[in-house]
Parts: structure tokens; C-alpha cells; sequence
């Protein structure tokens, strides 16, 4: 009876310990950001992975809490990379000219996270509307899109998207600083084919004309059909493609 009894305090005690230690089952963190965002080294190598070494300093709280929710930090994961900064191509994962490149990746549980990330290799000369997109092949959109432009003086979410029922578009400003990335994140369907494309404006334009657009595999990288003048603005770069 003694010794039931010396179980049972130990028990209590126990628990007790645990109890007054919130964060005795928290994770363990590996690094932490200046949003307040904390990351196992899983999770960290998984931004790597579907982005590059370095977004974890941009992640919000907000945006870490999106991927928690959908449960694709573990789900099932794939990028392929293909690098020609010679001669174009026309379809493929990722795409590289002289100056910029080009990426798509997904992670998959119910939906699929699609991630797009243009990276400029130098610093643009021209710094006016960009646009970037998604054509959708039998898939349906499942989210809002996020686009976020960061630089190393400055992170924005800009949020002029036009969207039809063939995909999306969303126009922003190329900001001042160099180390210029963009991503942007949606959820789809599965079971189908996302192509995606950045379009680099080559003179000063306006929001509207870089607007002047609508979704079609025909256009400027499998996504943009510009119309009028915005036709001769738009360098006209490859776009990205990969099955969900």
C-alpha cells in the first residue's frame, strides 16, 4: 500500500512540474527570426527547400501560421530546377536568363502549396509595374494569393491582383535596394497543371497598363496575353510549369 501510494505522489508531482512548465512540450526551437517566428530545423530546411536559405528572415507570424493550418511542412514536397541562361526554353520548373531566375515548387497534403520565386541575379534598371502569374489547368484555387517583394531594405506585400477563372495576375512596383526577390504562394486542387511567369517591365509604365492583360496559355510565359501598348513593355521571359 506504502509503495501505491509513493507512485501515486511521484505522479502528482510529476505532473505538477509539467503544469507549471508550459513550454515543456514546446518545440524546439532552431532559429528565430525578428517577427517573433520560431522554427525547428525541419522547418527551416523545408523554406529552404520551397524558397531559398535566408526567406526564413522574412517569415511573419502570419504567413507561418498559413503553413501550419494547410499541414504542408511534412506533406509531400517537389521543385525541380533547370537552369539555361542561353538559350530559352519553353516549358520546365525553373527558368534563368543573364539577369534573373525563375522558380516553382509545391507541397501537397489535401491541397498543394505552390510556391513561384523570382530571384534577380543583379539589379534591374528599369524599376516600374512587373507582373507575376498563374495559369491553372484544371485545377482550382483554393486561396488568396500572396506575393511578397523583398529587397535588403524592404519587404511588401502588394496586392493588385486580377484574377479570372483561368488563373491570376498581380502587378507591383520594383522597390529601391538590390538582393531583390519575389514569391508568391497559393493553394490549388490537385490533379492537374500550374504554369507560372514574371514579366519584367523593359520602359516606365502604370499600374493600368500593366493590368492590360488576360490570362491565356498563349501569352508571355504560358500565362500573360498583354494587349495594346503593354504588349511591347513586357520582356517577354519564359514561364515555369509543374503538375499538382
Amino acid at each position: 500500500m506504502k509503495k501505491n501510494s509513493k507512485l501515486f505522489l511521484l505522479v502528482v508531482i510529476s505532473l505538477a512540474v509539467v503544469l507549471s512548465c508550459p513550454n515543456a512540450f514546446a518545440k524546439e526551437a532552431y532559429y528565430s527570426n525578428l517577427n517573433g517566428v520560431s522554427l525547428t530545423k525541419d522547418e527551416y530546411d523545408f523554406f529552404t527547400k520551397m524558397y531559398y536559405d535566408g526567406y526564413q528572415t522574412t517569415i511573419t507570424q502570419d504567413e507561418y501560421q498559413r503553413f501550419i493550418d494547410n499541414n504542408v511542412l511534412y506533406g509531400t514536397f517537389e521543385t525541380k530546377e533547370i537552369v539555361d541562361p542561353g538559350t530559352p526554353i519553353t516549358r520546365g520548373s525553373e527558368h534563368a536568363t543573364g539577369s534573373k531566375r525563375l522558380k516553382i515548387a509545391k507541397a501537397c497534403s489535401s491541397n498543394c502549396l505552390v510556391s513561384v520565386l523570382l530571384t534577380w541575379l543583379g539589379d534591374p534598371t528599369i524599376r516600374s509595374y512587373d507582373v507575376m502569374g498563374a495559369f491553372l489547368n484544371n485545377v482550382s484555387l483554393k486561396s488568396t494569393v500572396t506575393t511578397k517583394v523583398s529587397s535588403n531594405s524592404s519587404t511588401t506585400f502588394p496586392s493588385a491582383v486580377k484574377q479570372s477563372q483561368e488563373g491570376f495576375g498581380n502587378s507591383f512596383k520594383i522597390p529601391n535596394g538590390s538582393g531583390l526577390t519575389i514569391s508568391q504562394d497559393f493553394y490549388t486542387s490537385q490533379g492537374g497543371r500550374v504554369y507560372a511567369s514574371y514579366q519584367h517591365a523593359k520602359s516606365n509604365t502604370t499600374l493600368a497598363v500593366s493590368q492590360s492583360y488576360s490570362i491565356s496559355r498563349t501569352g508571355f510565359g504560358g500565362v500573360f496575353a498583354f494587349s495594346g501598348t503593354a504588349a511591347g513593355v513586357y520582356d517577354g521571359m519564359n514561364g515555369v510549369d509543374l503538375a499538382v
